[in-house]
């Protein structure tokens, strides 16, 4: 008998690809936004190393499940793998956003960086909040959750100002 994922592994699988997309995102805007003018390809590259990592990690589980399941998967299950990994590449779209609208020129190209970078952290930020409200704890406690989601992204964040 196969075990089957419970609704909490479910929605946990769920909620950590679009922490790990919205990780990967922000740490690429970083990475390869050394030049305002260069906006355009940054944006090229959020967007396809989000894909990219995307597919990798359709084709890992994919191989996994044959592997443990000793079968090709019927199309129905690559479906069900494709969705389930969706999150990752849709937490990229805030960032992604922010960004076109410095290549259609409401934002300035530096300006659409900087503001990309705080989506990310952002969303990280009230991942952590969202988490201390749902364990019912104080506002001290909710914003430390905040603080301490968002570490990485601040991390990134403070690499780039480093770095640059």
């Amino acid at each position: 008998m196969t075990p089957v994922e419970t609704p909490l592994e479910h929605r946990a699988h769920h909620l950590a690809g679009a922490i790990y997309g919205t990780i990967l995102a922000t740490t690429v805007v970083a990475a390869a936004s050394t030049h305002p003018e260069a906006l355009g390809r940054t944006t090229v590259l959020v967007l396809g190393t989000s894909v990219v990592f995307w597919i990798a990690h359709v084709y890992a589980v994919e191989v996994a499940a044959r592997l443990i399941a000793g079968r090709p998967l019927h199309r129905s299950e690559l479906v069900a793998v494709a969705r389930a990994e969706w999150p990752m590449l849709q937490s990229s779209w805030p960032i992604l956003a922010v960004l076109l609208l410095g290549l259609v020129g409401v934002l300035d190209p530096v300006r659409a960086v900087d503001v990309a970078m705080a989506v990310g952290v952002g969303a990280l930020f009230t991942y952590g909040i969202m988490i201390g409200r749902q364990e019912s704890a104080r506002w001290p406690r909710i914003l430390l959750n905040g603080i301490a989601v968002s570490g990485l992204g601040l991390a990134v964040l403070a690499l780039k100002v480093f770095v640059h």
